[in-house]
């Protein structure tokens, strides 16, 4: 079954439904314990990378910002867990740039989200070592995120690869 309406409205009704999901999930992800601080499946991303899949970088912008965003006014507020979200997703979001060229002619879903998840995690360490004035914070639990994000944005792939198909059979994508 299509969408009625303009390609317009299909891609602003699937953004929306996406970045509730993200919001969803995101807060989902939060009552989970983290094997280490900072470290956490990501699946948010997925829903954003949907979005990068099925309408392009704009798309992927507002609901990873949306996220974001909503997230800060809703829940944690506007301290450091919200500058580290923030920054994340805009290295995030310029990996999507660099990368999605390639997509998906010589880079996967995978590889774009493992690439993000590097991104975001790395921005993620630049925030908490500017606050607390300590590079080796960065350099020391760099290699340890790193390693993270292949594992993370693997999960993230699939799960946008997932997504992508089920918004293309019912008619959104």
């Amino acid at each position: 079954m299509a969408y009625p309406g303009s390609p317009k409205a299909r891609e602003l009704v699937t953004s929306s439904l996406l970045s509730v999901a993200a919001l969803a999930v995101n807060q989902l992800e939060g009552l989970f314990p983290y094997p280490l601080p900072g470290i956490k499946l990501g699946l948010a991303n997925a829903f954003a990378l949907s979005a990068f899949s099925l309408f392009g970088i704009r798309a992927a912008a507002a609901v990873n910002l949306t996220r974001v965003l909503l997230s800060g006014l809703l829940f944690v507020g506007f301290g450091l867990a919200f500058l580290c979200s923030l920054f994340g997703v805009l290295a995030a979001l310029a990996t999507l740039c660099l990368l999605g060229r390639l997509y998906p002619r010589s880079i996967s879903a995978r590889g774009i989200a493992q690439a993000q998840a590097m991104a975001f995690n790395a921005a993620q360490l630049a925030v908490v070592s500017t606050a607390v004035s300590s590079t080796e914070v960065f350099l020391h639990y760099l290699p340890v995120m790193a390693l993270a994000s292949l594992v993370t944005g693997l999960a993230t792939g699939t799960a946008s690869e997932l997504i992508c198909s089920l918004a293309r059979r019912s008619g959104l994508g």
